[in-house]
This record gives structure tokens, sequence and C-alpha cells, in this order.
């Protein structure tokens, strides 16, 4: 018997050796339903999933943003993608070196009679010095602005909740703030087109140009490794074309090609080819 079971664990202990750890990476509803889900985000992911689940056992799951950061917070081994670096979430969740895209920036929004007199791009700073109010959301990270935003606590209307992006636009039309940080892409999803068309944006100075979403995981062995093997297939060239491809899939073209110029400045000369 004792023979029959040393030779059953040294066929199962290799094996066992080599299985695969598995990870759940966890999509988002930002704004998008189970029926709206976009089909360049899931390609753009699969893409990295599918190069992945050769080393590790990979699935996929979709919550809301809250629920997700506060999982990527925990011991458990979860991994997202298009997250915001902040200095605080460093400390929680483990990023890519490289952004997994980035984005337009949010702007100001207002109903047009609060914005007629505003120039087209405007300091957050001013305006919360000039009294304006603002309604801001919990669950997100408006990275520059964050330390601004909280000096001003008494103008600022907290937003708290895991639908809270639907009642961000909103609360402008009822006249319960002056202003909003938003997408446009967020604020026009929530909105009519005649309700849309009642508001006005501006460009906020303190924001660069475009907004980097990155590869978190979790603090863990498994998450840690993961990272590195995101951090190599980015770097990768077969990883280029997808890269590209989302973002021409999601921008217009000359957007997505300033944005593919910052990638430049990632890449290693022998990886960029285009």
């Amino acid at each position: 018997m004792k023979i029959l079971l040393l030779i059953y664990l040294a066929f199962m202990l290799p094996s066992l050796a080599y299985a695969k750890q598995a990870v759940t990476f966890l999509s988002y509803e930002y704004f998008l339903t189970e029926e709206e889900k976009s089909i360049a985000d899931e390609r753009y992911l699969a893409a990295f999933t599918q190069a992945l689940s050769h080393q590790f056992k990979v699935e996929q799951y979709t919550t809301n943003a809250a629920r997700m950061l506060k999982q990527l917070s925990t011991q458990t081994n979860v991994c997202s993608f298009n997250i915001l670096k902040t200095t605080q979430r460093e400390k929680q969740f483990i990023f890519s070196a490289m952004p997994s895209s980035m984005f337009l920036q949010r702007r100001v929004f207002g109903l047009k009679e609060t914005l007629k007199d505003l120039p087209e791009q405007v300091s957050i700073s001013k305006l919360l010095a000039n009294k304006y109010t603002f309604a801001t959301l919990t669950s997100t990270s408006y990275q520059e602005l964050d330390s601004m935003l909280a000096m001003y606590q008494h103008q600022i209307m907290p937003i708290i909740g895991a639908g809270d992006f639907s009642r961000l636009a909103k609360l402008l039309l009822h006249k319960r703030v002056d202003m909003i940080i938003d997408y446009d892409m967020s604020v026009k999803h929530f909105l009519t087109p005649q309700q849309y068309a009642e508001l006005d944006s501006r460009e906020i100075i303190e924001y660069p140009e475009f907004n980097s979403g990155y590869f978190a995981c979790s603090r863990t062995q498994v998450g840690a490794e993961v990272i590195e093997q995101i951090d190599a297939l980015m770097q990768s060239a077969k990883m280029h074309q997808p890269i590209k491809q989302y973002h021409y899939a999601s921008f217009q073209p000359e957007v997505a090609a300033r944005i593919m110029t910052i990638y430049k400045t990632y890449y290693k000369p022998e990886t960029y080819n285009d």
C-alpha cells in the first residue's frame, strides 16, 4: 500500500507544482449595461487574457466600479484594466508599467447660462475660489484635482453608491450644483439629447490632454506574477497591434494618432513598428 502511495505521489507532485494559478479579471460597468458592453473593450482584454492563459487559469467577471476597487484591495487573486493610478491606489494595487489605454480627459460641465462667460479652458482652483459648487463621485479619483477638491469640501456634494455615475449629470439639470467634472461620453449616455443640449463644457487647465488607465492586480504573489507577464506582453511586438486597434476603434483617427505618439515613448525602439 505504501509503495502504491509513493508511486501516486511521484506522479502527482510534479503536476501539482506546475498547476496553473487562477486569476480573475474584473470588467467593471462604468456606465454600460450588460447588453451594451464595448466590443472594442472585450476584444482588447481578450487579447491579453488569451496570452496569459498559457501560464494562468484566467476567468472573467463583470462587476461595478466600487466593488471592483474593493476586490482589488483584498488578498484575492484579481486584476482589472483601465484603472486610474493614484498614490493611495499604488499602496493597495500593483500597476502595470505602461497604460492599458489612454482616453480624453474629463471636462467641467454646467448649464449654458452658468458657463457662458467662462473661457474655453478653466482652472478648477479658480472656480472653487469663486464659490462655485460641484458634485463629485466618491468611487473615483480626480487625480490632479483630489487634494484641491478636499480643501473645498463645503462646496462639494459627494455622491456615494454603486450606481453613482448615473446621478452625476442629472444634478446639474435639477440645479443642485453649479458644475460637475465628468467624461463627455458619460454625460451623453445618461442624458437625452435634449437634456445634453442644455449643458456646456470647458477644458480643465490642471489636466493633461489625455488620461491614462493601467492594468492593476491585487497585492498577492499571483498578482505580481500577472503584472510581470503583462509588462512583458505590452513590450512585445505582437501586442502593439491590439493596443493600436483598440484606440483607433475607440476614438477619432486624429485623437488615436496623438495617443499612439505618446505610447511610442513607452516602447523599446525595436518593439515599435508603425
